[in-house]
């Protein structure tokens, strides 16, 4: 490895350990903002809006480009993206604690290395522990429960749960959702509905 590619391998490293060190106890926006800057810092792209990321997150060292967050997403404790292609989680997506998402796989006859994006859509909430695994798409409004394993795409507003995930129903959406830090949000146009104070 070159030196300047290892100096900035080791600078994100430090980066996202200051990061997880700076994981607020509450669900104070500003002090979640602080955290998500020296995440940015390390490459990640982080909206500016509302955006909690609970400590132990990880994801690949050097690729940490690859992964988008939007406005109000909500990601657990002990998260883990392992990115070897794009992940982008939607608007108030709600991840909950040791999911990980991961889209690189091998070939199953020759073992050869392969990867797909990974797209969790708008308003989804992830269960505790589940795992989506390969170049998956998680429709908008969709729940996978927890412990489970995606293997396939899931469309808009359906419910999976079970190893592998199975579609078991549809959600029929409120006029209105409730999001971390006691606010909620239009699952058709994914924007607040009562401003956070």
């Amino acid at each position: 490895m070159h030196t300047f590619a290892y100096k900035n391998y080791l600078l994100r490293k430090v980066l996202k350990k200051i990061a997880d060190f700076r994981t607020p106890l509450s669900h104070d926006r500003p002090n979640w903002e602080q955290k998500n800057y020296w995440l940015r810092l390390a490459g990640l792209n982080i909206s500016k809006c509302g955006v909690a990321i609970g400590s132990g997150f990880r994801c690949i060292d050097g690729h940490e480009e690859k992964i988008f967050i939007d406005d109000y997403a909500a990601i657990g404790y002990n998260v883990h993206l392992w990115n070897f292609d794009n992940i982008r989680i939607g608007r108030f997506c709600m991840i909950a604690a040791d999911v990980v998402i991961t889209n690189g796989w091998h070939n199953k006859n020759t073992f050869e290395p392969g990867s797909g994006p990974v797209a969790v859509g708008n308003g989804c909430w992830i269960g505790t522990a589940a795992r989506i695994v390969g170049g998956i798409t998680i429709g908008d409004n969709s729940i996978v429960g927890a412990g489970a394993v995606v293997i396939d795409d899931v469309p808009p507003s359906s419910i999976a749960v079970g190893v592998p995930a199975k579609i078991i129903g549809v959600r029929d959406l409120p006029d209105r959702v409730w999001h971390l830090g006691n606010v909620y949000f239009s699952p058709r146009e994914f924007q607040l509905m009562d401003r956070p104070e």
